[in-house]
């Protein structure tokens, strides 16, 4: 039996991650569009507004809205609560979040 060579044991040891999905494709596959828009208001309110209203406080903002959008809220926006999202994992909501804070109009 031959011994592997060190190109074969780097092509065996390769591994190929799929590319992290980004907020704006989020939005889109976890349905965020259903309640929200970018610049007008829906159920909720615009990603623009939500960016407006939190632009002082983005690095904190990031883990409030990622825990909101995962487990709902209410009481910022109105009367009509955000319901928990709980098909959205951790890592996808503060990309969310992250990408939502990111839409202060230009």
């Amino acid at each position: 039996m031959k011994k592997p060579t060190i190109a074969l044991l780097a092509l065996l040891s390769f591994t190929v991650h799929a590319a992290e999905p980004d907020g704006a494709t989020l939005t889109k596959t976890m349905r965020c569009y259903s309640c929200h828009d970018l610049v007008k208001p829906l159920i909720g309110p615009p990603y623009q507004a939500i960016a407006v209203r939190h632009a002082a406080d983005k690095e904190l903002m990031v883990d409030v809205l990622a825990r909101k959008i995962v487990k709902g809220g209410g009481g910022n926006w109105g009367v009509v609560p955000m319901v928990p999202n709980e098909h959205v994992s951790e890592a996808d909501a503060r990309t969310l979040a992250a990408w939502i804070l990111a839409q202060v109009p230009k």
